[in-house]
């Protein structure tokens, strides 16, 4: 909801205003007022407002002044200045303030009118959806880096796009590489940081070695680095246009030596490098890097400096796994990066939202946890599980709610679960308990503020009920309260507060003969006229005519 600020030192001029603009339902306006600038001021406090409609010649500060203090505050503030002096030195000065319009006070409601509308049309025009992607498209360059890495670390993470998809954004990230031929990849180690040992140094640790590697190689190879964890950075590379592997192969054999010894001899920071000879397609450069980051892991020699070309077999590790468990871990890993995902489902009591992904998350290859190296990949699973529901439980300081409908026990030994399909059923379950206590906590909390909200506006109908006012006894913004009030009750909070003041007015009148003007002040209208204009328009009497109609009733009835 737009809101709209009125100042004015004269207060019949603000309360018309206000009571005028309050019946035109199609601007959608939240209204507040002022009688002077420090007041407005005041009022505001950290309150964003949209709409400034100002006197300019008001005592102590001006309207300009006023426009000149919120646009520093607020440059988005649409200013509209009322005078009753037709002086084109004003309209000046308004427009080189940012003034949206420049209105005669004897121009009348419409030209006011007119001016509002207008602000609140350039309004939503700057929060349009096409004027906030363009400003993100000129902007976009700035994250560039941040983005490219993002993607491709995700896709080292075996989340492989479709060709169609990895196209489109290689062209949009500015990868420079093809997204159809084949890639060779290099796994890079910083064996010792050196001068570079504190966190805040380290950034430029990796930002100096992809330098130099660019340096020796980006002359004569297409290439694109990126730091992969805090410790291992990796280099895709492919031919430049008209190369053949085998050359791109031996530059990058040379150049791995050249980039070792100057980060060496320039950084004192001695690297490892691990790559392969061959390259492969785009849909194996995860099976590829971890091979090299496995390689790089053995240690060979003191195990630092290292350079390694292709394959090197730990007598250890036996036959390489086939490529069907290797991808199948790879997706297991790849699924337990996606618990998070869970969180909001549970805080939001989406109880089906929920399970839905769990099961999509957690239909594991059975083959994957079956034989002794089975056993603890099962084991790894079981505890990413575990870890992420005993800590959502812990931060949420749910186990002290939650009670005897817990049992750790379950959640913490796999030996407790007869079978793998049913560790994974009571994990389902667990979070499918949270989600309904969270759901039904949401619902207890959100009927208590709107009770309080309720008590408040009984208790106080005479005094400031806007919107501002009840977002701040519950601590919520005000566009929120809005929105989460008419979800909820299905009518909007200021209908409900008419409703309550039409209400009491029809008791007041009916059992007593106070004054017209004393009704409205105890039901927190500022004008009589104000009031009956309301009264009719909701009952279809004005209150004199109700209270007669009333009284005849009640003889009646006698």
């Amino acid at each position: 909801m737009i809101h709209m600020m009125i100042v004015d030192d004269e207060p019949i001029a603000v309360n018309y205003l206000l009571e005028t603009l309050q019946e035109l339902e199609h601007l959608d306006l939240e209204l507040s007022k002022a009688y002077s600038g420090y007041e407005a001021l005041e009022k505001l406090g950290d309150r964003k407002v949209d709409i400034l409609l100002t006197d300019i010649r008001m005592p102590g500060m001006t309207g300009m002044e006023l426009a000149d203090q919120i646009l520093k505050r607020w440059p988005r503030c649409k200013a509209i200045f009322l005078t009753g002096y037709d002086d084109f030195a004003y309209a000046q000065s308004a427009i080189r303030k940012g003034g949206v319009d420049y209105v005669l006070k004897t121009e009348g409601d419409e030209a006011i009118v007119r001016a509002i509308e207008k602000a609140i049309a350039d309004i939503r025009l700057e929060i349009n959806e096409e004027h906030i992607l363009q400003k993100a498209k000129q902007q976009i360059h700035l994250a560039l880096p941040s983005l490219r890495r993002e993607y491709l670390v995700e896709f080292l993470q075996n989340e492989v796009d479709s060709l169609a998809n990895r196209k489109k954004r290689f062209a949009n990230l500015a990868i420079d590489l093809d997204p159809e031929l084949p890639i060779m990849t290099a796994v890079g180690r910083i064996d010792e940081w050196g001068a570079f040992a504190l966190p805040s140094e380290k950034p430029l640790l990796f930002y100096s070695i992809h330098n130099i590697a660019e340096e020796y190689l980006s002359s004569s190879v297409r290439f694109v680095a990126i730091q992969y964890d805090r410790s291992r950075f990796i280099w895709f590379i492919q031919p430049k246009d008209g190369e053949d592997w085998t050359t791109t192969t031996h530059r990058l054999g040379d150049s791995a030596e050249l980039v070792q010894s100057a980060c060496k001899r320039l950084l004192k920071v001695p690297i490892s490098l691990a790559f392969e000879a061959e390259p492969c397609p785009w849909e194996h450069v995860s099976e590829r890097v971890e091979t090299l980051k496995l390689q790089l892991g053995l240690g060979i020699g003191r195990g630092k400096e290292m350079l390694i070309t292709g394959q090197q077999t730990d007598p250890a590790q036996g036959e390489h796994r086939s490529s069907r468990i290797f991808f199948a871990e790879n997706d297991m890993r790849s699924k337990v990066r996606k618990l998070d995902l869970l969180e909001t489902y549970m805080d939001n009591g989406e109880k089906e939202p929920f399970t839905q992904l769990f099961m999509e998350l957690f239909q594991i290859d059975e083959m994957l946890l079956s034989g002794s190296e089975g056993k603890f990949l099962a084991m790894e699973l079981f505890s990413h599980l575990s870890a992420f529901f005993l800590s959502y439980l812990n931060r949420r300081r749910l186990f002290a709610q939650l009670g005897a409908s817990i049992d750790p026990e379950p959640l913490l030994e796999l030996s407790k679960h007869a079978s793998w399909h049913e560790a994974i059923r009571y994990f389902r379950e667990l979070g499918e308990t949270l989600a309904d206590f969270n759901g039904r906590k949401q619902v207890e909390r959100t009927n208590d503020i709107i009770g309080r909200i309720h008590h408040y506006i009984h208790e106080f109908l005479h005094e400031d009920l806007s919107l501002t006012k009840l977002s701040q006894l519950v601590y919520l913004s005000s566009p929120y309260l809005s929105r989460l009030y008419k979800q909820m009750t299905g009518k909007g909070i200021l209908d409900y507060i008419t409703e309550v003041r039409i209400n009491k007015a029809k008791l007041l009148l009916k059992t007593g003969d106070r004054k017209i003007n004393e009704i409205a002040t105890e039901i927190g209208l500022e004008s009589a006229h104000y009031f009956t204009r309301l009264f009719k328009k909701v009952t279809g009497y004005t209150p004199l005519e109700y209270r007669d109609s009333a009284k005849a009733m009640d003889e009646t009835n006698r």
